[in-house]
């Protein structure tokens, strides 16, 4: 450590031998610092701060029924919109920042030192509460004239006012307009889709899905018909045939005479068959040759026929007009007989409803390949169908909140309160000539030593015996100190050290009245008179 200081002083000695170059240049560097400091203009700062309300009794009572505005959101999108290039050109042109803008690329400098230097926060009134959509704004801007500071902060204040609800309402209008714009695109495609099923159920009527199922579940549900009429088959033919066996073991007519002039018996072969041909021509007026109960009543009726020409000839009547009435009739074979007339009738029946049955699902096989497909264009277009008409409902629903909302919005205006309006601060707000006269005065007195030590270096002496030890290699046997022996040397040392001192002394003074003067009292360039 005593070395480091011995080094300094042997340092600032060497230096002190050009102690009046320094001195000059502090004093050139001093007074052109502040001159310099002294012509900067004066720059002064314009602000103002508004309240915006963002509360709303009407909202909270419409909460589920409109789409919550929000203004935080808004208010920001607000803030970025007036630092847009719109805003900012229509700024410079009110307040003539662009009077010295000559040609385009000034113009362009002009706008971006705008935009650099406007300052517009916006913070949240309660912070704590983020339901609160309130928001206080700051504008602030500083300009070397003070009605230009005051006009370009007044012009960002009322853009905010005039434009952040008019911005508010041409998004509701675009909202409005993409809603209908959808809505209609929504429902053309919708009478498409409609179009296409409906034409797709024309042409394929005879394999849609019915309401007993898809087409496999209509073939199995056939498949189990057929097979159950198959078994009622079956068991009428089984019926019958046990009818006929008991049919063989009666005789069907014994003679009776005295019943030759009677009426035929309710239950005779005749009266049976005039009741049966009565009900044939019944159903004829009804249906057709073809359908199952004209052919198996005419099938009966036919039986019965036969059935009474072999009785007759069985009793040897030669005549077979005559009414097998007039013969004694068997009572039991007489209901056996009405039993297997029953029991072909319902066989008959049930063949045709097999035969068609069969027929049915021989249809539905023959279509197995294409019924499937049919089905999945059916499933896909009611797939599409629902989607669009479900995207068409919600749109609907969308475009009535969106209305109510809007009716809502005009209703429930914002609020602006302007806190503080628009005004200049009394006194510059930069440069800050105190701390650019410390940081002159500093520079220059920095200056001064350093050319003195530069030139020390340059022009290098051995202040004492140690440092010539050093440098030389060589011991020192001895050094002569110097002693003032005449006074007038002495009184011209001390005379040169004053000289120095007032000289650096006066440097300080120069620059800390300066500095005073702008701290108390109106300001170097006021006091010299010095405009803008």
């Amino acid at each position: 450590m005593q070395e480091i200081i011995e080094q300094i002083l042997t340092e600032a000695r060497s230096a002190w031998r050009f102690r009046w170059y320094a001195a000059a240049l502090a004093w050139a560097a001093g007074i052109v610092g502040l001159i310099g400091v002294t012509s900067m203009p004066d720059v002064y700062g314009a602000s103002a701060r508004i309240y915006v309300d963002g509360s709303s009794v009407l909202r909270p009572l419409l909460n589920n029924q409109i789409v919550q505005p929000d203004y935080a959101t808004t208010l920001l999108y607000a803030r970025q919109a007036l630092l847009g290039r719109e805003y900012l050109q229509r700024v410079v042109s009110e307040n003539g920042l662009n009077e010295d803008a000559v040609t385009e690329n000034d113009r362009e400098k002009v706008l971006d030192k705008l935009l650099e230097e406007i300052q517009i926060d916006a913070v949240a009134a309660d912070p704590s509460n983020r339901a609160n959509a309130s928001s206080i704004f700051t504008f602030w801007y500083r300009h070397k004239r003070p009605e230009v500071a005051e006009g370009v902060v007044r012009s960002f204040m009322n853009f905010l006012i005039e434009d952040a609800l008019a911005s508010n309402r041409e998004g509701t209008d675009v909202a409005a307009k993409f809603l209908e714009q959808q809505i209609a695109e929504r429902a053309a495609r919708l009478d498409q889709a409609e179009q296409a099923l409906a034409e797709f159920q024309r042409a394929n009527a005879e394999t849609l899905p019915g309401s007993e199922g898809g087409f496999f579940e209509r073939m199995q549900l056939q498949k189990d018909e057929l097979d159950k009429a198959k078994r009622e088959l079956r068991l009428a033919e089984s019926k019958r045939n046990r009818l006929r066996q008991q049919l063989t073991s009666e005789s069907p007519l014994v003679s009776n005479d005295a019943a030759v002039n009677k009426a035929p018996g309710a239950n005779s072969i005749d009266e049976r068959i005039r009741s049966q041909r009565s009900e044939l021509d019944r159903l004829l007026l009804q249906y057709t040759e073809r359908h199952p109960d004209v052919i198996a009543m005419r099938e009966s009726v036919q039986r019965l026929e036969a059935q009474r020409a072999e009785q007759l000839r069985a009793l040897g009547v030669a005549n077979p007009e005559q009414e097998i009435s007039a013969l004694g009739s068997n009572p039991v074979y007489q209901a056996v007989q009405i039993a297997v007339n029953e029991a072909e009738v319902e066989i008959s029946t049930l063949q045709a409803d097999v035969a068609d049955r069969e027929a049915n699902l021989k249809e539905l096989q023959s279509q197995i390949d294409k019924v499937p497909g049919v089905e999945a264009e059916q499933t896909r277009l009611n797939r599409d169908y629902e989607v669009i008409k479900k995207q068409y409902e919600g749109l609907v629903q969308s475009r009535e909140t969106q209305q109510l909302s809007q009716q809502a919005s005009t209703t429930d205006q914002v609020d602006f309160d302007i806190l503080n309006p628009p005004r200049v601060e009394p006194r510059p707000v930069a440069p800050r000539r105190l701390m650019l006269l410390a940081g002159v005065l500093a520079a220059s007195l920095g200056a001064g030593a350093g050319v003195a030590w530069l030139l020390s270096q340059m022009r290098p002496v051995f202040s004492s015996a140690r440092a010539l030890r050093e440098a030389v290699g060589l011991p020192v046997l001895g050094s002569v100190s110097r002693v003032p022996i005449d006074p007038l040397l002495v009184a011209k040392r001390r005379f040169a050290l004053a000289s120095f001192s007032a000289a650096i002394l006066s440097l300080v003074l120069l620059i800390g009245t300066a500095a005073l003067i702008e701290l108390v009292g109106p300001g170097v360039r006021t006091l010299l008179g010095v405009a803008g």
